[in-house]
């Protein structure tokens, strides 16, 4: 068996009460059957009744319930769970054991990689260049992106975006008529996709950090001012967004492959394509609306768009048919994406 790993794998470590973005909160925890059972079997104490007074069922099984922040019913005000804190790790539920790590068999490998929901992981996509391992018996070597064993359509769509985010960044700059052509569509695009989202937010209480995030949108602006910030948006970010647009489609597609190993490959490179213009979105918005680019407004915003689209199944569906509904094409998206980075 040959193990693929993601290289953060390798030196991750968890920051606990310091994270500035916790992974308790922003999405309902799904407690696996083991782990209900272990629950349940805990001596009479006010922590075993603690737990289960807070884990409601649902139609598709258990979850701890959330506060109205967002928040585990489980964590405390300093940042720690309170069952690792009173009891041992191995008592945990699978997800909250696991997290950030994604592992998992594909056909006869083992894939690793990290939830771009932890801060750690979204600094990393956001400052670094992402690289892989392969590991075959004792031997471990590192790899380029190429040499994952993709499917076809996968690798030939990786190859042509990546040139074409390339040829891109050495084209000759479009025309003033050309740019304020793209820029005007490409805003109505986001205008599209965020009021689709806004509806999906409005059934998910645990999204409630995401509130404000969208407030550029509901402003009353012209079309030159609009041009005008979104010309000043490519500006200040265009260097950034190419390298982080490499780096997060990679990443994402990996990771899904991982996740959803039976996924078609449509619906896998639409579902990351539209991850990343979302997060554009929360970029562009953020930025006009509390004028910051330091790194923790970006790594908020990575983590926020990757809970958004991620962290519930159910919600992830829905954003792939929003997806879908609102570009018709993954080309048509992909050609918006490759023409802002």
């Amino acid at each position: 068996m040959r193990y693929y790993y993601l290289d953060i794998y390798k030196t991750f470590s968890c920051m606990a009460g310091e994270c500035p973005s916790t992974c308790c909160a922003g999405w309902s925890i799904r407690v696996d059957e083991e782990a209900l059972e272990r629950f349940d079997a805990l001596p009479e104490s006010d922590l075993k009744e603690d737990i289960l007074q807070h884990i409601q069922k649902k139609q598709d099984g258990y979850y701890f319930m959330n506060r109205p922040d967002g928040s585990c019913m489980m964590l405390d005000p300093d940042g720690l769970c309170r069952i690792q804190r009173n009891s041992r790790e191995e008592i945990l539920c699978i997800t909250c054991r696991k997290f950030p790590r994604l592992a998992g068999r594909v056909q006869q490998d083992y894939w690793m990689s990290m939830a771009s929901s932890c801060p750690v992981t979204a600094g990393y996509l956001w400052t670094k260049t992402v690289g892989w391992y392969m590991t075959d018996g004792e031997i471990s070597q590192e790899i380029d992106w190429t040499e994952l064993p993709y499917d076809k359509e996968r690798k030939e769509w990786l190859e042509w975006f990546m040139d074409s985010l390339r040829k891109q960044s050495e084209a000759a700059p479009d025309s003033m008529e050309e740019s304020v052509h793209f820029l005007w569509n490409m805003y109505q695009r986001m205008y599209d996709l965020m009021e689709g989202c806004l509806e999906l937010l409005a059934s998910s209480p645990e999204l409630s950090y995401l509130e404000g995030s969208f407030d550029y949108f509901e402003k009353d602006y012209g079309a030159a001012e609009i041009i005008s910030q979104m010309m000043t948006f490519q500006e200040n970010f265009r260097g950034k967004l190419r390298e982080f647009t490499k780096n997060y489609m990679l990443y994402r597609v990996y990771s899904r492959c991982l996740e959803f190993p039976e996924e078609s490959s449509q619906k896998c490179l639409f579902t990351v394509a539209g991850e990343l213009f979302l997060f554009y979105i929360l970029r562009f918005s953020r930025y006009h609306t509390i004028h910051r680019d330091d790194l923790p407004s970006v790594v908020a915003e990575i983590n926020w768009m990757y809970r958004f689209c991620v962290h519930s199944k159910r919600r992830s569906d829905q954003f792939t048919s929003l997806l879908k509904d609102k570009f018709k094409k993954l080309e048509y998206l992909a050609e918006i994406i490759i023409r802002i980075s």
